[in-house]
């Protein structure tokens, strides 16, 4: 099976408090919770929530000790895929340098989970491989 990029996945966007987000998403712009989830690491307890309109989906994430991060930041673009390890191959043949050497899966986040693997632009910007399973 060949590797395709589909479209954009989600932008992601850290916030100080996820309900207050989910609020402004869902009164202001009519988004929809698409999905929650809190994943519990050494650094404590992180929030994540999907909050999608049409086709535009924001991932607003909320860390345990946030740091504080000057306006207008957005954190990654995420580019939806078929096959990631296709596509990851495709772009290493190409140059891409990744952040990391494998895929990282993650169960929990969306039902049966999700693959990703992040690298960088020609600009610095966080560009993310992504792969709902």
């Amino acid at each position: 099976m060949n590797g395709k990029i589909c479209g954009l996945a989600h932008i992601g966007l850290f916030v100080e408090n996820i309900e207050r987000t989910k609020k402004f998403y869902h009164d202001v712009l009519e988004f929809n919770t698409l999905y929650e989830c809190e994943i519990d690491d050494a650094d404590g307890k992180t929030q994540i929530a999907f909050l999608g309109n049409g086709s535009c989906i924001i991932e607003a994430v909320r860390f345990a000790h946030p740091a504080k991060r000057p306006d207008g930041i957005v954190d990654h673009i995420a580019l939806q895929v078929r096959n990631i390890e296709a596509v990851r191959d495709s772009l290493l043949e190409k140059g891409v340098r990744f952040e990391s050497e494998d895929i990282v899966f993650n169960g929990a986040v969306f039902p049966n989970g999700s693959k990703w693997i992040l690298f960088r632009g020609p600009d610095g910007e966080h560009l993310e491989l992504n792969e709902v399973l």
